[in-house]
């Protein structure tokens, strides 16, 4: 087959197609590409067998500039070993990063050698050492030239560039500690063995000459087919490779390696033209989006709601042991919401949000304020001044997304939300710790308030992940108020009246908290959790209530549980489909027994998401509570909703 009939494939070939093409290929350039010191002709053909080879040539490896790993590297303390670390350093240049093993071999009596050596160190570190003699200055001449391009990395002389490995070995090895970024190498891929028929031509265009790298996943993924602008994208970053080689080292260039050259240029000049166009088109969004983005530490996302909402039933529900007489009279209403967060990092790993609301009564106000950063590479340190609560702290384990308070998590998360904050670590992938205190009254300087002499609840939390699809978690939070009636309440304002406040509005109240939740990803789609709560509340303070004289040291006790379900990519990706079952918090025993839930009540809840488009979803759905406040005299209350979100 000719290099003209290879060329023109369609845009994407099945391998066994491939496999014919590189059986041929080999050939045509041992005819026509005369040796550039093994540069040229072991390029094409590595090049074209890459490209053969199973449809190995994917989209990472045809950027005009190779994917670079997240890390940078140093040498140790021996000179000899390339030792990551944390923070990134650009430079101009990537560099090989070689593995560890013998001591590399030193070139002494070739003066080209020492020459090369000092090109690689001038582009890298951009100083170049002092050279003296009028032929060394006229080649720090040509170093100035090019360093701005690619480095030298080819010896003339010795083939199949083996002495260019020793060369910069040689040089890494006696500069001095400095931070490198790192090229990666054939052998850190981890789906490439050297039992793969295409190993040595990988090899040669990684290590050699570094115009191709892999994944940032350290894959490959051979498997995947190639069009001829990805090759074009490809192509083009070896030929500025090879042509910097050639023009670092005029001596070896001929005519008959620059018409190679050329006849692959006039072959792919279509494709190279547009990914020309591509790189410059990006150039220029990336100028614009500096030179008119919003903050260079700041973005901006937001919500907007529209809600269409109704309540059905015919009488105000009451407490356990009354009558309900008040008509339940609610019309059909429309409202809407606007949420703004200003996400804002000034390292990368941190986050201050700040998150403005403004909502029915057309005031905005500041929602949360919080500021999160990481202590190491396991722990996550929060900080907030309002509005914060535990269940955006530590995992909640619902796979469902609710429309009520109720089938959100156990309310014993939001408990004494407001200021404050926690540290969460993550010991191992299987188990994670975090705690945190809140209070709702930080923000006063008046007895019986403050930040540590008002309403608070300290949770801490035990996380077991024991595998991807299996999450289990312990909670307990210690609460107080001295008045529940005028913040949050026992149950958070869930559930029945006794639970929320089982010795009254006025008596100052703790309970101890403990929950266990879990959740499991039967498959891809469907997912299940569930939750038990219980709640021990304690009266700290005496208090006549209604009449009931409520002594210190009364003692009650509220259970809750759910069961929540989520069907995914119902009808279209993106969907999803929430069921929930539970009973409210309810105070099963209290020492005041006029105050205990006599019947059960049940929650059932069903809502679906539709995404319109990919910033615009419709969901709809209801729940019923039947014999809401646990008490069978009331009669069940329907609730439907349609809510419209936009999000930016």
């Amino acid at each position: 087959m000719s290099f003209v009939e290879m060329v023109m494939i369609p845009s994407q070939l099945p391998k066994n197609l491939y496999l014919t093409i590189l059986t041929n290929s080999s050939s045509f350039w041992n005819e026509t590409a005369l040796p550039l010191g093994g540069i040229l002709g072991g390029f094409a053909s590595c090049l074209f067998a890459l490209g053969c080879n199973l449809g190995v040539l994917s989209p990472a490896w045809a950027q005009v500039d190779p994917i670079i790993t997240n890390q940078s590297y140093t040498n140790d303390s021996s000179g000899s070993t390339l030792v990551s670390e944390t923070t990134p350093k650009a430079q101009d240049n990537p560099t090989t990063n070689l593995p560890t093993g013998d001591a590399p071999t030193q070139v002494e009596s070739n003066q080209d050698y020492e020459l090369l050596s000092q090109v690689e160190q001038y582009s890298e570190s951009e100083a170049a050492p002092a050279i003296e003699s009028a032929s060394e200055n006229e080649l720090l001449s040509q170093i100035e030239q090019y360093s701005g391009s690619q480095p030298a990395s080819a010896v003339p002389t010795l083939p199949e560039n083996e002495i260019l490995s020793q060369i910069e070995q040689y040089s890494i090895s006696e500069r001095p500690r400095r931070r490198r970024r790192s090229f990666p190498r054939v052998d850190s891929l981890v789906d490439v063995t050297p039992e793969d028929w295409a190993y040595d031509a990988l090899r040669t265009l990684m290590n050699n000459y570094r115009c191709l790298a892999g994944y940032g996943d350290d894959t490959f993924r051979g498997n995947n087919n190639l069009t001829r602008y990805e090759f074009a994208a490809a192509l083009r970053r070896c030929l500025q490779r090879v042509e910097t080689i050639i023009k670092n080292n005029f001596d070896l260039a001929t005519e008959e390696d620059l018409a190679s050259i050329e006849r692959l240029i006039e072959e792919f000049e279509a494709e190279l033209a547009i990914v020309k166009d591509k790189v410059s088109d990006q150039e220029g969004r990336v100028e614009f989006l500096d030179n008119n983005n919003f903050s260079t530490t700041t973005i901006l996302r937001g919500s907007a709601n529209f809600l269409l909402n109704k309540v059905f039933g015919e009488r105000k529900a009451v407490p356990s042991g009354q009558i309900p007489t008040e008509d339940l009279d609610t019309l059909l209403t429309f409202s809407g919401g606007v949420q703004l967060n200003f996400d804002t990092s000034f390292t990368g790993r941190d986050l201050l949000r700040t998150n403005l609301r403004a909502g029915r009564n057309r005031d905005v106000s500041l929602g949360k304020l919080f500021y999160r950063f990481p202590v190491g590479d396991r722990a996550s340190v929060y900080v907030a001044t309002t509005n914060q609560s535990a269940s955006e702290f530590v995992p909640v384990l619902n796979p469902a997304s609710s429309i009520s308070a109720f089938a959100s998590y156990n309310p014993l998360y939001d408990v004494g939300a407001g200021a404050g904050g926690g540290i969460y670590y993550q010991f191992t992938d299987l188990i994670g710790v975090g705690v945190s205190y809140y209070t709702g009254s930080s923000n006063s300087p008046n007895p019986g308030k403050g930040f540590f002499n008002g309403d608070f609840a300290a949770l801490s939390q035990i996380t077991f992940t024991p595998s991807d699809r299996l999450g289990i978690a312990l909670a307990y939070t210690h609460y107080y108020s001295p008045q529940p009636g005028s913040n949050r309440n026992v149950t958070n304002s869930v559930g029945s009246e006794f639970a929320q406040l089982p010795f009254g509005k006025n008596t100052a109240t703790t309970s101890d908290n403990l929950n266990i939740v879990a959740s499991y990803q039967i498959s891809d789609r469907l997912q299940v959790g569930g939750w038990v709560g219980y709640f021990h509340a304690s009266a700290q303070s005496s208090a006549l209530v209604n009449g009931l004289s409520i002594p210190q040291g009364s003692n009650a006790d509220i259970w809750t549980w759910a069961f929540t379900a989520s069907y995914n990519d119902l009808i279209k990706l993106g969907s999803k489909l929430n069921f929930i079952f539970g009973m409210p918090p309810k105070l099963t025993d209290n020492d005041i027994s006029q105050r205990e839930d006599q019947d059960t009540s049940y929650h059932i809840e069903l809502s679906y998401r539709y995404p319109i488009a990919d910033r615009i979803s419709i969901t709809s759905g209801g729940f019923v509570t039947l014999a809401p406040e646990h008490n069978k005299a009331n009669n069940d209350i329907w609730t439907g909703l349609i809510r419209v979100n936009f999000s930016f």
